[in-house]
């Protein structure tokens, strides 16, 4: 029997979708969800340029365009840090707090949420 997980903000019980969160805290948390995931991207690739330096460190710009021009870049990336599942780009990344005050309040909310 499947288990159905319940959304991680305090106070709903509603079940999630996407991130952990349930649709509607997922769109209200969006822009800090996103910073995160980019805080993340930065420092996966600051320490992946890292290891290159450590291995290489007399030809290491050599060797990042080497890298990332080989087919097998992506995976050797996600073995070194960890395949994460891919970000879901819901709205453009410069979205303004208007755009989505503007679709959180045409969201339909059902009585008891």
């Amino acid at each position: 029997m499947a288990k159905i997980k319940i959304c991680k903000e305090k106070g709903c019980h509603n079940s999630q979708t996407t991130d952990g969160f349930c649709r509607l805290h997922y769109l209200r948390n969006w822009k800090k969800i996103q910073t995160e995931k980019r805080k993340k991207a930065a420092k996966n690739l600051n320490r992946y340029v890292e290891s290159i330096l450590q291995r290489h460190p007399d030809r290491y710009v050599e060797e990042i365009k080497k890298e990332i021009r080989s087919k097998d870049f992506g995976k050797r990336v996600d073995e070194k840090f960890g395949a994460d599942e891919e970000p879901v780009a819901v709205f453009e990344p410069n979205a303004s707090d208007e755009d989505l005050d503007k679709i959180l309040s045409e969201l339909k909310i059902e009585k008891g949420f």
